[in-house]
């Protein structure tokens, strides 16, 4: 396939997705959940537009065990440093080291990690070179990056970045949604950490997903740490992108996947209606060992995603419990923790102010609990359950609701989704 090809197939599938109607928006293996347009309790969680987020690496280019090559666009390559497609001679790249440690930044940021070619971000060139490669990205329709490595690049190299990518497409700096790999690790260099990269976006952060693995794998609210306090001492909600499992995460044993069944879909649950970061729902596809590819994938290809049974992809985002968890989180929008209730073990539940409600039972017995809500009283469905409205909770005009949850199981209700609306 030819660059231009590449180009033409992105610009449809951006124009594909930002056309039609959707819950979430998409990135290359992560599903960014928006905020909500608009306020008041008179909410239609349909009217989305679907938001392509970029998945970009622009710390590093390919491994120095590859003398030269070709790439799938048809742009050649080698060791040395030479990519003419994309401008860059070995001048562009910092000198060939290893990284010896990460108690040392200098060494973080300018050898090569796993091998791969270095770029020297602090190059005006190099930028130059990069705020282009973003600014083309923005003109085909994307709404925002993931940017990959941060932490191999300094704070300063990739706020100039972002800096020139605003400067060129004309846009605020703010306007342009930028989420960050910084993998926190306090033994390592504080110059590193990710509290550095908050001036330039929001960054990813890993130890959400670390103590989600351990509570639902424990207990939710009996430990040292309960999961109502899961945001202590990490990333400001505002600055933070969260996730239950990620395309690293997930293959080496760090965080629940989608081989931990219940919990997995209980833990992705809890991200999308406790009011912390922005959650991202990760979807991929089916793995036996840390190098396992997608199913039919070869070394210049991987075909389209094929979300029928036993296809080997996840496809996570139309499990009907995850979509409808979507919905919640989007109804929910800025209302904050409401009724929080629990049984000092593995039985949770919370509200959303007077827009939404979730009870999560991580036990291995069915729980049959009255909550005290907020929400209007009334009939309403159950999103976790499904989607037509088979299941339903009934709130008293006290505002209580007894709820029968299945083991690892939850029951979700929000006040845009009744047996009424269902029929509409």
């Amino acid at each position: 396939m030819t660059m231009g090809a590449i180009a033409r197939r992105i610009t449809r599938v951006i124009t594909a997705v930002v056309c039609v109607a959707v819950s979430v928006g998409v990135s290359v293996a992560t599903l960014h959940v928006p905020t909500r347009e608009g306020g008041g309790e008179r909410f239609n969680p349909a009217r989305y537009r679907g938001d392509v987020i970029a998945d970009t690496v622009i710390n590093h280019t390919t491994g120095v065990d590859k003398t030269q090559g070709t790439g799938t666009a048809g742009s050649p390559y080698d060791n040395k440093g030479y990519f003419p497609e994309a401008g860059y001679t070995p001048s562009d790249f910092h000198a060939p080291c290893s990284i010896w440690t990460y108690r040392d930044a200098e060494s973080v940021w300018n050898c090569q990690v796993s091998g791969l070619q270095d770029l020297d971000t602090s190059s005006p060139h190099v930028r130059d070179v990069l705020s282009d490669y973003f600014v083309k990205l923005l003109d085909y329709g994307v709404a925002g990056f993931r940017v990959d490595a941060v932490k191999h690049m300094p704070p300063e190299d990739v706020l100039a970045i972002k800096k020139l990518v605003a400067k060129k497409s004309g846009r605020s700096m703010n306007d342009i949604w930028w989420t960050q790999e910084v993998i926190g690790d306090n033994a390592e260099a504080a110059e590193i950490q990710p509290r550095n990269y908050l001036k330039t976006g929001q960054v990813n952060e890993f130890q959400y997903a670390y103590r989600l693995k351990s509570l639902f794998s424990n207990s939710l609210a009996g430990g040292s740490l309960s999961i109502k306090d899961i945001p202590q001492n990490i990333t400001d909600s505002g600055k933070a992108s969260v996730f239950v499992t990620n395309w690293d995460t997930e293959r080496n044993n760090m965080t629940l996947t989608y081989k931990d069944g219940d919990a997995y879909r209980l833990a992705n649950a809890f991200m999308l209606a406790y009011p912390y970061g922005a959650p991202n729902v990760f979807s991929g596809y089916e793995f036996h060992d840390t190098d396992s590819g997608a199913s039919g994938a070869t070394a210049t290809s991987v075909p389209d995603i094929d979300c029928s049974k036993d296809s080997g992809w996840s496809c996570t985002e139309r499990w009907p419990d995850v979509h409808g968890m979507v919905g919640w989180h989007n109804v929910a929008g800025d209302a904050p923790l409401s009724d929080w209730q629990d049984d000092g073990d593995n039985m949770i539940a919370f509200g959303r102010g007077g827009r939404a409600f979730i009870a999560i039972n991580n036990s291995v017995r069915t729980r049959t609990v009255t909550y005290h809500t907020a929400l209007p009283a009334g009939e309403y469905c159950d999103v976790y359950a499904s989607a037509d409205c088979s299941g339903s909770v009934h709130v008293r005009f006290d505002g209580d609701a007894t709820l029968t949850v299945p083991a690892g199981s939850a029951v979700a209700f929000h006040i845009a989704a009744t047996p009424y609306t269902v029929r509409q």
